[in-house]
């Protein structure tokens, strides 16, 4: 079933399960979040595919294009500022995929349907040898550095595994955004591949080599 959800386009992604914190100046988002806190309701943040998120009524610059795939945002603490402007904390709850914008002023409006999350077979091996390789990572970098290491436990749901390790790790946002629309099995399979060409680059290692990415250096 589709539902209509406002739209925030944005310069980053917000996975289900992560918080983002949001700074609401312009008078358009002042008025969605406004409502959302009324009637309770989530907003849509999702990456911006083309063109440039400007303020409302400045010139220069084409209208935001976001990508298909978004997550919705409940707001969990907001505080509104004596000039109108909002700081507020959301947090990312179901993935969705947009099948029409229904309104593009003053902010997007789409049509939207919920992606569930697939049960495939495979999925429970994959997220075990994900969860291996991620302790492998740092056993390695402990070794590489001298310096004791106590690496973040991971949850035990694949899903929720899968997206806090994709909101993590340094890769770029179109591998991210990649992440945010795959199947969950897919998503173990790769971050494992990209954990072991890591590993590959790390002095000693016996891991076979593949596309190298930023690692693992913020997750602490």
């Amino acid at each position: 079933m589709s539902r209509q959800l406002p739209l925030f386009p944005l310069g980053t992604i917000l996975f289900p399960g992560m918080t983002i914190n949001l700074h609401i100046f312009e008078e358009r988002y002042r008025s969605m979040i406004s409502k959302c806190i009324e009637q309770r309701t989530p907003f849509g943040i999702v990456l911006i595919r083309a063109g440039d998120e400007v303020e409302e009524g400045r010139l220069g610059g084409a209208p935001a294009e976001p990508h298909l795939v978004g997550t919705t945002a409940e707001i969990s603490a907001n505080v509104r500022l004596e000039d109108g402007r909002f700081l507020l904390t959301a947090v990312g709850r179901e993935r969705f995929i947009i099948r029409q914008i229904t309104q593009r002023h003053p902010y997007l409006v789409a049509s939207v349907q919920v992606l569930e999350e697939e049960v495939a077979p495979g999925v429970a091996k994959a997220a075990e040898e994900l969860r291996a390789i991620y302790l492998r990572y740092w056993k390695a970098v402990e070794v590489a550095t001298g310096v004791p290491v106590e690496p973040d436990e991971l949850p035990s749901d694949p899903a929720t595994m899968a997206y806090q390790l994709a909101d993590r790790l340094q890769v770029s946002l179109a591998r991210k955004q990649h992440w945010l629309e795959a199947p969950l099995l897919a998503r173990l399979y790769e971050m494992a591949s990209d954990l072991r060409a890591e590993l590959a680059l790390m002095p000693g290692s016996q891991d076979d080599a593949g596309q190298g990415f930023a690692g693992l250096g913020s997750l602490n």
